[in-house]
Parts: structure tokens; C-alpha cells; sequence
């Protein structure tokens, strides 16, 4: 099992992130699969518009909530993000989000309220390519080839 990485105290880490209210976030680019569909081994596709993780997976954990009902923890690779809180606050909960050693930067691990988890798979972050230029049409990600929905 992958080891969890320490808190050194590099500016890396950071506590928690709480989102600023005044801020509005675009719709995370993300695409979701049945999760009755046994036959995938991810469900589903999330492409963050940066590395700056706070503020993505504010905008993301509602999405994700709709799967298997609330998020109540996230396990991600270490390596990738310009910072990398430990505790996401959302109105009504606060999520905790490990980071682990031995996890590809490109896999998130979503664990539930109802003990159910599921898998994603992580785009490297970045902007969007100009074939994306409307809400919910699908593109190709230009470092990975990988088909998400904006």
C-alpha cells in the first residue's frame, strides 16, 4: 500500500482551504461513469483547469457528491499540485484529502459516507483547448489524449 506523505511544512502543504464566497468557479471539467457499469475499472475522468488543488476540488466535490451520495475523504498522488490542502471546508462538511506516495498523479481515490469508493482518473491540469469552446461538449486532452467533457 502506498505510504502517506508526511507534512513536512513546505509551502506545498497547507492545512485546509476554505472557499471565499465572493469567488464563482466554472463547472469542473469532469465525466462520470454508471457506477452500476462493473465492466470499467474508472469511473470517471476529471481535468483540473490548475494546480492550484483548493479551489478545484471546491468546485469538484459537489459533482462527485452525486454519485454515491457525500465525499467524505479523497486520496490523491503527491506530486502535481502548487499547493495540497489536507481539508477541504464545503457548507455543510468538511472533506479530508490524503496524498499518497506510491498513487500515479493521474488516479483519485473518492471515498463515501455509505463506505462506497470509487475511482477517477486525473487529467494533467491545464486550460482548455480551443475545440472546448462550449460548456459540456466533449474534447481531448492535449497532454494524455484522454476524451473529457468541459
Amino acid at each position: 500500500m502506498p505510504a502517506l506523505v508526511p507534512d513536512d511544512g513546505n509551502l506545498m502543504a497547507s492545512a485546509h482551504h476554505r472557499p471565499d464566497p465572493a469567488c464563482s468557479f466554472d463547472p469542473p471539467r469532469v465525466r462520470l461513469e454508471p457506477i452500476s457499469d462493473h465492466r470499467v475499472l474508472l469511473d470517471g475522468s476529471w481535468w483540473p483547469m490548475s494546480d492550484d488543488l483548493g479551489p478545484e476540488l471546491s468546485a469538484l466535490l459537489p459533482v462527485l457528491d452525486q454519485v454515491r451520495g457525500p465525499v467524505t475523504r479523497l486520496l490523491l498522488g503527491a506530486v502535481g499540485w502548487a499547493t495540497r490542502p489536507h481539508q477541504v471546508v464545503l457548507a455543510d462538511r468538511t472533506v479530508t484529502v490524503g496524498y499518497l506516495a506510491g498513487l500515479p498523479p493521474s488516479m483519485m481515490t473518492v471515498l463515501c459516507a455509505d463506505g462506497g469508493t470509487f475511482m477517477m482518473r486525473v487529467a494533467p491540469s491545464g486550460p482548455a483547448p480551443a475545440n472546448a469552446a462550449q460548456p459540456g461538449e466533449p474534447f481531448t486532452t492535449p497532454a494524455t489524449g484522454w476524451s473529457v467533457s468541459s
